[in-house]
């Protein structure tokens, strides 16, 4: 079906550390209309870096967006990967950036959906061929890497993976070992601070001590088998200019960086290993994905950075989708649906700076994902928790049976 763009309107706003992101509003000659806003990276990989970091990027005022009117307004796009070719080129010649991409990509997506009486997750859904499904949860417990000063934790994040359950039930599980994790740790007289993507900071904290922290929280709410564990290296972000990786202290090549993490996974049960390798090292990759096969998911975020042309088979058994890092919707299911034609496992993530929009979690239940990160279940996570709630309500009025 085909859509008149009769207005935008692009405008800064916050993100939920206080720094500037964008959001969009688009009008329909129909009259229907939608808004959307983009989340901003802590630190983008750099294989994302040109289009999410453009100097464009929060500081929109009405001379900067008539590029923007004068590529949309009066234009008639017969559906979402044409307006969002549209977004692209105009990204190429002025480097709008691809928080102002994402965020009126969004936009049209919601107002067609609502012309064409359809709500975003179905929307979605038939854009991408898939079946909504509600996705297991990742959270985040334990912040460390960029997020943590004092160094203590090298890993960007400790998480545990849950699903099985109505997201109602699961939401409360979830709070129960958050809150039992910071009585523990106040129990110890242990300083805790919330980082921006909703985990716990801990000061000087160990790789042991905050293990056995989490096991205790986990065997009082359902038993360890309940939490599967989850670990973000962000290798990227501990590699050195001479290709080793800086980890508690010592540089390690990636063959003995591989032979710590295979001993983490064989030692703590863990079923979820994110970014374990800078991009540039394949070989590492087409190493470790193939020795915990059957025991460990091997994810790649900066990896593959949300781009279809950067799949390939053999590099790691998921994928890591953000919207932010393609800068269009479209060329984000593209990804989706590529990963999945590998036989390849996604998980839908936020990003650190966050705003109101939700649409993070439609997309996950529209592709069906496998995991859908959402930080810790506090201050504006939260917002993603309720969204997902409210989601797996529709759907089962819908089908009448479990989304599971």
């Amino acid at each position: 079906m085909s859509h008149r763009v009769a207005g935008v309107l692009v405008r800064s706003i916050l993100d939920s550390r206080g720094r500037p992101t964008v959001e969009a509003e688009l009008r329909l000659t129909s009259g229907a209309a939608g808004s959307g806003s983009s989340p901003v990276a802590i630190a983008p990989g750099r294989l994302e870096a040109r289009r999410s970091t453009a100097a464009a990027l929060g500081r929109w005022d009405r001379v900067r967006s008539r590029p923007i009117e004068a590529a949309l307004v009066g234009e008639a796009f017969a559906g979402q990967s044409e307006l969002d070719d549209r977004l692209r080129a105009l990204d190429d010649r002025d480097r709008v950036g691809a928080g102002v991409t994402l965020a009126l990509s969004l936009a049209f997506a919601r107002a067609s959906a609502q012309a064409e009486g359809r709500s975003l997750v179905l929307h979605l859904a038939g854009l991408a061929g898939t079946s909504p499904r509600m996705p297991g949860a990742l959270v985040n417990v334990f912040s460390g890497g960029i997020h943590d000063d004092s160094r203590g934790l090298p890993f960007q994040e400790v998480m545990v993976l849950r699903r099985g359950e109505p997201w109602a039930t699961m939401t409360a599980r979830i709070v129960e070992l958050a809150e039992l994790v910071e009585r523990s740790l106040a129990a110890a007289g242990r300083r805790a601070i919330v980082a921006s993507a909703g985990g716990l900071v801990v000061e000087r904290s160990t790789w042991d001590e905050l293990l056995d922290v989490l096991d205790h929280a986990a065997e009082v709410t359902g038993g360890r088998g309940a939490w599967p564990l989850g670990i973000d290296v962000a290798a990227e972000h501990l590699r050195e200019a001479d290709g080793r990786y800086r980890l508690w202290g010592h540089d390690l090549t990636a063959a003995e960086l591989a032979e710590r993490l295979a001993t983490l996974v064989g030692r703590h049960g863990i079923a979820y290993l994110e970014d374990p390798f800078d991009p540039d090292d394949e070989a590492a990759w087409r190493a470790l994905t193939p020795r915990l096969a059957g025991r460990c998911l091997v994810i790649g975020d900066d990896l593959f950075a949300t781009q279809p042309a950067r799949l390939r088979p053999g590099l790691a058994t998921g994928m890591v989708v953000k919207s932010s890092q393609n800068g269009t919707l479209s060329g984000t299911l593209q990804a989706a649906c590529r990963a999945r034609e590998l036989g390849m496992a996604l998980t839908v993530s936020h990003r650190s700076g966050e705003t109101e929009d939700c649409g993070m979690c439609d997309l996950a239940v529209a592709l069906g994902a496998d995991h859908i990160k959402l930080g810790g279940p506090r201050r504006e996570r939260l917002a993603r928790y309720n969204r997902l709630i409210r989601l797996e309500e529709e759907l089962v009025q819908a089908s009448g049976t479990s989304v599971q």
